[in-house]
């Protein structure tokens, strides 16, 4: 196998996560990847060696005006953000408590620069929280930088001014899941004998023109000692680095998987691909009620008369009229009629009941997994399972003390760090039925995602007052650019009964 080549099942991951990663973006990504998308389907008429001019010059306008009509079907199309809005409501519940954190002194300089760029802890352990939920993988490479060599070509010891000198400290360095393209195991799990990574760096080929190029870089143990590669796409080793521990080389590679099931190398489900395919659906149901609305909604003309053309074309010279207030000339036994399309109630039912499906696949996402009953039957049992969301945050702390313990390696220390993550969520105290409530507000843009952070007033939907509320929807639009008549009518009602309530108060 290439450096650079991947396996079936990276192939098979990374269709999922285009799908998830677009569904969460929204319409601008979705519209990248329509061709794995049920779209319309219109004949190509193809065009061939002895047509004549006119039928080639006739297939050529048919298949034209098909694009034209796929580039509309898909235009008219609305994005429901159903799982964008989810995303960033599970971190935000995450992240709605700071993070427990006792780091001992010698590692301290990680929590202002833990990457080697100016990217803080809190930083990198917000990307793994996104990156994991998104796509159920992340990963992180504990890197010490080699010492500088002496005339001799040999490695000299550091001094105790660059023993703090950042540039020589160990840095965590991300990779998101596209960027881990094989790894490989002896039958134990939890040990690696390789991994490959791709990274782009940009390099300079004029004084103003920059390329890209990808280099793999190879983590691989050889008679039981860990070597760190780069290769580049002619498959040529650049660099083959051994790096050293408190004066030994390493044992193991310091490659730490992040994933929604677990912290394995194996590939997670991905929380949010069911909820991403059914908005990627609802998508499809709304392209395809918009074409019918737009076709259904537009008559065709029908004339009918015993007029030779001759005579027609003389009484009706500029053609045939069909505006609304056209005029056309026909014979005694001539008419005009207009067909219409009935329209069909099937397809925004079934939109309606593709809304509730990704409701509830939003509100699994934070609902242990003890509530088996049916909804309602009981309140959910925080202690006696695990929901997916809690699950990645105990994953991410796990993984970020295994990277506590490779750091305090390199810099001979023993590992005594901390960084726990939020692991209590609102949700716990909540029913199912209003977590669904809740989740189906949050998605249909009529409350702000910020109020799954914080549930609990006293409809147990939000601790924030009615004015802050109103204001952070006002926000809300305003950010994205206005809002729908349905969400302009949900607003005024809102705003109406903010009056009354004011109203209420000035009369006490």
């Amino acid at each position: 196998m290439s450096l650079h080549k991947t396996d079936s099942a990276y192939l098979e991951q990374e269709e999922l996560r285009q799908q998830t990663r677009a569904a969460i973006a929204g319409k601008y990504e979705v519209l990248k990847i329509i061709s794995c998308l049920p779209g319309p389907q219109y004949k190509t008429f193809p065009t061939f060696s002895g047509m004549s001019q006119e039928a080639s010059a006739q297939a050529q306008r048919c298949n034209q005006q098909n694009s034209l009509r796929v580039a509309s079907y898909w235009s008219r199309g609305r994005w429901f953000p159903a799982t964008g809005r989810t995303y960033e409501t599970l971190g935000g519940m995450i992240w709605s408590k700071e993070p427990e954190q006792d780091i001992q002194p010698k590692l301290e300089y990680l929590v202002d620069n833990a990457d080697g760029t100016g990217c803080g802890l809190r930083e990198v352990a917000q990307k793994t929280v996104d990156e994991v939920i998104a796509v159920a993988r992340y990963g992180i490479l504990v890197d010490m930088p080699a010492s500088p060599m002496n005339d001799s070509g040999e490695r000299v010891q550091l001094t105790s001014s660059q023993n703090e000198d950042p540039k020589f400290l160990p840095k965590w360095i991300q990779y998101k899941a596209e960027s881990i393209i094989y790894f490989r195991t002896s039958g134990d799990s939890c040990s690696y004998d390789e991994i490959r990574l791709t990274e782009i760096k940009s390099e300079k080929k004029g004084d103003f023109d920059y390329e890209d190029k990808i280099y793999v870089r190879r983590l691989i143990m050889i008679d039981g000692i860990y070597h760190n590669q780069l290769w580049n796409d002619k498959k040529e080793m650049l660099s083959d680095v051994t790096p050293v521990a408190n004066g030994k080389n390493l044992t193991e590679i310091p490659f730490q998987f992040f994933g929604a099931d677990d912290n394995s190398a194996e590939y997670s489900k991905l929380p949010l691909y069911d909820l991403a395919n059914e908005n990627l659906g609802h998508f499809v149901l709304d392209c395809d009620n918009r074409d019918n609305l737009h076709y259904h909604g537009q008559g065709m003309t029908v004339v009918s008369t015993d007029m030779e053309k001759d005579e027609f074309d003389a009484m009706n010279p500029n053609g045939l009229d069909v505006g609304a207030r056209g005029m056309n000339m026909l014979d005694a036994a001539g008419s005009v009629k207009i067909i219409q399309i009935e329209a069909t109630g099937a397809i925004p039912a079934e939109m309606g009941r593709d809304q509730e499906r990704m409701i509830m696949s939003g509100a699994q996402l934070v609902t242990d997994n003890s509530a088996n009953e049916t909804l309602g039957a009981k309140r959910i049992d925080a202690n006696a399972s695990m929901s997916a969301l809690k699950r990645i945050s105990f994953n991410i702390t796990d993984g970020f003390k295994q990277l506590f313990t490779w750091t305090a390696q390199f810099l001979g220390e023993e590992s005594t760090s901390m960084y726990k993550l939020n692991t209590d969520f609102i949700t716990d105290d909540l029913t199912p039925e209003m977590i669904n409530a809740h989740m189906a507000l949050v998605q249909g843009m009529i409350l702000p995602a910020i109020t799954l952070n914080e549930v609990a007033r006293k409809a147990e939907l939000t601790d924030l007052d009615d004015e802050e509320i109103a204001q952070a929807l006002n926000d809300q639009q305003l950010l994205t650019g206005g809002t729908s008549e349905e969400q302009a009518s949900i607003q005024a009602q809102l705003d109406a009964a903010l009056e009354e309530i004011e109203a209420l108060k000035a009369s006490e």
